[in-house]
């Protein structure tokens, strides 16, 4: 069988004293030989492999035979769903099962990831995951995923030392998750777009080198859409590469703000509504990908905009204190308004704090739009590229109704202290007027 495989180490050269995953490797007949590449990337002769009751049957015999023939002796904790949640409750369950183990192996795609990250982060040991679709960002990124008092969180913890994915299975994953990596990856040009915008206008940290690397993940992905439909496995390759890059963007940044803007906000609050009150969500990248064309219709509002119209004292007329937004959060969030309302305050401006904003928005209009346009992507080209790669590009199309949609969209900014365009739109009155893009909703 070809040994084809997507090759990163020259475009991760450069930064290869930020990181701390050590080893990509993205092959095709790569399940068989996994054993001889871990042996060589993970400390001790006992690890455990996580898996749930898809992935285990797919890919954990033939992972465990490997093992042992490099001498490795394993135990197996199989998650007994197709759909595992990664929680606290999941974590706290796998380290229950660590039983003398020195290393963690993932064995499957976003929560079982999640979960076996922070559990390794916790138990201070490293472990390694095997990619079985290129359906998320996560595999490479030194954050967990977490659920908590249902709220969908984002917690620091250490990234794997290895990740490894044979292409020959990532092409046969179900194409629902192929769609999902294609969707979470076109965000970039918005997420960092609200990098700059939360620079520019609250002092974020930025860091260059992780958008570069953000770059680089992107031009990976030329000419991949069209051929997913066929499973193309070049084109699968260089998805998966392009997830690992953006995955390690953020570690050398130190947050997943090079990967993570408004878009994947909407996404965590549909995610939050399905858990805490059944209602329908999609993979996560699926969601992305629809929120991407709404966050993308909101700066080509603001690229139009003339700055001239913005009103600060109307703007500060319609700002309600603290006391006053705090009711109308709980009221909009319900069960949930007591875990979302610390992050809502902590992103919440004073008057004071919004009338320096805007009067920085409307001083420095032309250095901000200058920062922002390079970025940027026409919805247009987004949605072209989602199309071509039969993505879902409505709200409609993930199964979430109109009216959830559009609660999705304006009342997702405060589930996170972090700057996004939903928040400036907000700020200027204007979310409401446009968040309306038909082909969205």
């Amino acid at each position: 069988m070809s040994q084809f495989g997507i090759d990163l180490a020259s475009i991760l050269r450069p930064y290869a004293a930020k990181l701390a995953t050590r080893h990509i490797v993205l092959e095709r007949g790569l399940l068989s030989r996994s054993g001889a590449v871990l042996r060589n990337t993970l400390p001790g002769d006992r690890w455990l492999l996580l898996a749930d009751t898809t992935t285990w049957p797919l890919v954990g015999p033939v992972v465990a035979a490997s093992l042992d023939q490099a001498g490795v002796a394993t135990a197996q904790h199989i998650i007994e769903t197709p759909a595992p949640v990664a929680s606290a409750s999941a974590v706290a369950d796998l380290r229950q099962r660590l039983d003398r183990c020195q290393a963690i192996i993932a064995l499957g795609s976003g929560s079982l990831n999640d979960i076996a990250k922070m559990a390794a982060h916790q138990a201070q040991i490293p472990y390694a995951v095997l990619a079985t679709a290129p359906s998320m960002n996560g595999y490479t990124s030194p954050i967990a995923a977490l659920l908590v008092d249902g709220v969908k969180t984002t917690q620091p913890c250490n990234p794997p030392v290895a990740c490894l994915a044979d292409l020959d299975l990532l092409a046969q994953a179900p194409y629902r998750m192929l769609t999902a990596g294609l969707g979470d990856l076109l965000s970039k040009p918005v997420s960092n777009a609200d990098w700059l915008l939360a620079r520019h206008l609250k002092g974020a940290a930025y860091a260059a080198d992780a958008a570069a690397l953000i770059e680089e993940s992107t031009r990976l992905l030329e000419g991949v859409p069209a051929k997913l439909p066929d499973r193309d496995i070049e084109a699968v390759g260089k998805l998966m590469g392009g997830l690992c890059l953006s995955g390690l963007a953020m570690s050398v940044a130190g947050s997943s703000a090079p990967a993570s803007g408004g878009e994947h906000l909407i996404s965590h609050y549909l995610d939050m509504r399905h858990h805490a009150l059944g209602e329908p969500n999609d993979l996560h990248g699926c969601q992305v990908g629809v929120a991407t064309l709404v966050t993308a219709a909101l700066y080509e509002n603001l690229l139009a905009l003339d700055p001239d119209t913005i009103d600060i004292d109307a703007c500060l007329t319609r700002h309600r204190s603290w006391d006053e937004y705090e009711r109308i959060m709980r009221d909009r969030f319900g069960p949930l308004a007591e875990a979302v309302v610390p992050y809502a305050k902590d992103g919440y401006p004073t008057a004071a704090e919004l009338r320096d904003r805007l009067l920085r928005v409307k001083v420095d209009w032309e250095t901000m739009l200058a920062q922002l346009r390079p970025t940027l992507r026409p919805v247009g080209e987004i949605r072209a590229e989602l199309v071509a790669a039969h993505c879902p590009t409505t709200f409609g199309e993930i199964g979430v109704a109109r009216e959830c949609a559009r609660r999705a969209v304006y009342y997702s900014k405060d589930i996170r202290s972090r700057y996004t365009i939903l928040h400036l739109a907000a700020e200027l009155g204007l979310l409401e007027t446009w968040a309306v893009p038909p082909k969205s909703f």
